[in-house]
């Protein structure tokens, strides 16, 4: 439960509805907060951490979800798998 500063519940839709005033404010570009979950899982994947602790940290309870949906791999660290291949098969 998240509390405002009156000590009252926070609506389920605060944060979507007023994402884009902050975001506005700050002269960033306009993004629906629920984007956030892939950037996030794709930045912690390209950072080290594992599927099964980003599956946790978004909340799926379905690993496939966080696997095949959300955490996506950015353009180097395809290279290095493409590169890895190489390796293995000598090309």
């Amino acid at each position: 439960m998240y509390l405002d500063k009156l000590g009252q519940r926070i609506k389920p839709g605060y944060i979507t509805q007023y994402s884009p005033f902050v975001l506005e404010r700050h002269q960033l570009r306009r993004i629906r907060f629920h984007d956030l979950q892939h950037s996030c899982a794709s930045l912690l994947l390209a950072n080290g951490v594992s599927m099964k602790e980003i599956q946790e940290w978004l909340g799926h309870s379905d690993f496939s979800t966080t696997a095949n949906i959300y955490a996506h791999l950015d353009f180097s660290t395809k290279i290095t798998s493409a590169h890895a291949m190489s390796e293995c098969l000598q090309l």
